[in-house]
């Protein structure tokens, strides 16, 4: 009777998150968020610093979130995560400014984090109820899928829906589909089983224990920082096509198109991961995924310095892709972590990995800032191309604890 309970129980909760993960991830303002920025009073490199702003918000909150998740509920901490996305996306509604513009995103940035380690760790705690935790990196990249064709959706009515309702339509609309988001996240089933006991004299102690002994921790370490790094490099990627896309004189009509190449093959890279990763190995995906960024880096020059318009459009399909493989990179790495750790500390690890990534996408977004006021896009590019030797670096330590195919 109580493995059909868990059953049901699973297939609710999974039920409820992807719809949950659906509308969060419902970001018209993607696609048009520079002209939105721009339009609210702030210069491109302004913006690249508000979303190092955003990251930097969300590294201070990672920890914190994830220690909560262990000791005190996921579901709850995932329910404040949305809270915090509507609360976001309203002040940048009614915002005008830098500074305004920063406490939206700062909101956005904490609500990143509540969710960041959190909701992978409810989810693979949630299939351990049935034992289903081995085809985690399955029914994650299943959960992931949702979530990137509600991004593709909505990458190109972002772009149609901007020439209607303006910006702040736009962002009224992004409140709404966080308020949907909380609704679904309170049907999910409260994992009471799971539950962190504090064996240090303060929660505190027993948060910076946790994490000291991940960072400390060989494998958890190179696992954590390779796609870390990845991430980095793909969110610069991301944010700088649109700069580059109006420096190639391509219609803005067209940036939803490209914004839904990126989301179309995150969708793809979602669904497949698992697969890639068995038939090729992890290995060969994790090279694969580095050659990938060298193509995008290239793709981009070409794009800013070709002056034929058939080419430049070719050349932003396929850098379009580049920054989507980030969600192969993801599942694969967050899948090895799975494996290695404690459901008791589950969603600090997490966390911590979370950490990591938003500290180096914040130090890579800020440094952008500069290059881009101080040298333009072209200078940008080849800071990104040269800093591809860490990742090569990285992935050579995180080797030894990866099997090979």
């Amino acid at each position: 009777m109580r493995k059909k309970f868990s059953d049901i129980s699973v297939k609710k909760g999974l039920a409820w998150l992807k719809v949950g993960w659906f509308f969060h991830h419902f970001m018209l303002i993607i696609p048009v968020i520079v002209l939105i920025y721009v339009d609210k009073g702030v210069s491109v490199g302004d913006f690249f610093l508000i979303q190092g702003l955003f990251r930097l918000a969300a590294f201070l909150f990672e920890i914190p979130s994830g220690y909560l998740s262990d000791c005190f509920s996921r579901k709850r901490v995932m329910i404040a995560g949305a809270l915090f996305s509507l609360l976001g996306f309203t002040i940048i509604a009614a915002a005008y400014g830098f500074w305004a513009l920063v406490l939206g995103e700062t909101m956005l940035g904490i609500s990143s984090a509540l969710f960041s380690g959190t909701l992978e760790a409810y989810t693979y705690d949630l299939m351990k109820r049935n034992k289903s935790q081995k085809q985690f990196l399955k029914e994650f990249g299943t959960i992931s899928t949702f979530a990137s064709g509600a991004s593709f959706i909505a990458a190109i009515l972002g772009g149609i829906l901007f020439g209607y309702i303006g910006a702040n339509g736009i962002l009224w609309l992004e409140s709404l589909f966080a308020a949907i988001t909380v609704v679904a996240l309170l049907f999910i089933p409260e994992l009471s089983e799971i539950k962190r006991v504090v064996k240090q004299k303060s929660a505190v102690a027993d948060a910076v224990s946790v994490t000291v002994n991940t960072l400390k921790n060989p494998k958890l370490r190179n696992l954590i920082l390779f796609p870390s790094l990845f991430g980095a490099f793909t969110i610069v990627l991301l944010w700088i096509m649109q700069p580059i896309m109006e420096t190639a004189h391509v219609p803005v009509g067209l940036f939803g198109f490209y914004l839904g190449i990126n989301q179309l093959s995150a969708v793809f890279f979602a669904k497949y991961a698992y697969k890639l990763c068995e038939k090729l190995g992890e290995i060969s995906v994790s090279i694969i995924t580095i050659v990938a960024i060298v193509v995008g880096v290239a793709m981009g020059l070409i794009a800013t310095h070709i002056n034929s318009m058939p080419i430049v459009y070719i050349a932003c399909a396929i850098m379009a892709v580049t920054p989507a493989i980030r969600m192969l990179n993801n599942l694969q790495y967050n899948t090895l972590i799975h494996h290695s750790i404690k459901s008791t500390e589950r969603g600090t690890v997490l966390s911590t990995r979370a950490m990591t990534s938003t500290i180096l996408g914040a130090l890579f977004l800020i440094a952008g800032k500069f290059l881009m006021d101080g040298f333009g896009i072209t200078v940008t590019l080849l800071f990104v191309l040269a800093m591809v030797t860490l990742l090569i670096w990285s992935l050579k330590n995180a080797a030894k604890y990866i099997n090979k195919k």
